[in-house]
């Protein structure tokens, strides 16, 4: 390792040793992610009420937050000070969606919408294997009165709040009304804003400090966006989001970039992934610690990289903690990356 190299480490273990001191808001589409595991009782077709059907047995039922929900639990797990708003049905999942923010001691100020549902995305495995996904949603977009109560919870944190994260899934809580005034008064107060979007929505984000797709999102965007010409691709996608910085995740070749104007591209780690669930949302915590920390992007990127890198060989919608990166970072800097 020469002296870089060890200037490098050492400068990423000094950044998360200050992550306790941060405070973070994550507004966005919140989830809950279901994972409903079945074993196969026997050979035979023993459905009676179905003939030549099988019945299988329960096995074990998992629910997590989803969505913005998993932002707010990766950047909790990691010791941020974490507040979380979004929208929910008037249902029972609202209630496991408030127990499962306690237990992660993210603070929420969660709205209740009678027009919807609270979007549940349900997985089912057979004998462990992944079968299909069944979602329950409205994805129309917020009303007057509730878009109201969501920028009165929203205004109540900012000035307490070190960065914000807006998780867009597309359900329906970001518009023109919900979004911009957000922005405008995040720059007012000089916070920072990092937004994980859909493209159809690319419009309401104008201006935010970072604006973080996945690749196949990118793709969408810039029809000619290729790994093979990486860098005018990543600057082709920068003009035209019109955001100060722009970060694209590219699955096992890493995480690339533009800072201001400048581009910069991490390789992947050469790691076999169990699950590709909620990497993304990893790397968006990852993104707003350094942003709330005032760092260069391209170390916030290797530090977001290493924290996907961590969950991608993990089950299901999953958090990592500081442990787990500080370990992370000093046993496998320079494993052979892709």
């Amino acid at each position: 390792m020469n002296q870089t190299q060890k200037d490098n480490q050492i400068k990423e273990l000094e950044i998360i040793k200050m992550i306790p001191n941060l405070r973070a808001l994550v507004v966005g589409d919140i989830m809950l992610d279901v994972y409903e595991f079945c074993n196969t009782v026997d050979s035979k077709p023993i459905d009676s009420e179905k003939l030549g059907k099988r019945a299988y047995k329960a096995k074990k039922t998992i629910k997590t937050l989803g969505g913005a929900g998993n932002v707010a639990a990766n950047l909790a797990s990691l010791d941020v000070k974490t507040s979380l708003i979004g929208l929910t049905g008037q249902d029972e999942n609202y209630f496991k969606i408030c127990e499962l923010a306690n237990e992660k001691s993210i603070k929420h100020g969660l709205i209740q919408d009678a027009n919807r549902p609270t979007t549940t995305k349900t997985r089912l495995y057979l004998d462990d294997e992944y079968l299909l996904r069944r979602d329950t949603e409205v994805t129309k977009k917020l009303g007057r009165k509730v878009c109201a109560k969501l920028l009165d919870e929203v205004f109540g944190l900012l000035p307490s709040t070190d960065v914000v994260v807006l998780s867009d899934y597309d359900k329906g809580i970001f518009t023109a009304e919900s979004a911009k005034p957000i922005i405008k008064q995040c720059r007012f107060l000089g916070i920072p804003v990092i937004v994980d979007f859909k493209p159809v929505n690319k419009d309401l984000f104008y201006g935010v400090n970072i604006i973080a797709p996945n690749a196949t999102e990118a793709a969408e965007l810039i029809k000619d966006f290729s790994l093979k010409k990486l860098k005018s691709s990543c600057k082709n996608l920068h003009d035209l989001l019109g955001c100060l910085n722009t970060v694209v995740t590219l699955g096992e070749y890493g995480i690339c970039g533009i800072e201001s104007t400048k581009f910069f591209h991490i390789p992947g780690y050469d790691v076999v992934p169990a699950d590709r669930a909620g990497c993304g949302d990893t790397v968006r915590a990852g993104l707003a610690i350094g942003a709330a920390l005032g760092i260069p992007l391209r170390i916030a990127a290797k530090i977001a990289n290493d924290a996907a890198t961590i969950i991608v060989q993990k089950t299901g919608t999953s958090v990592l903690s500081r442990v787990e990166l500080q370990s992370f970072i000093l046993e496998n800097e320079y494993q052979k990356r892709w």
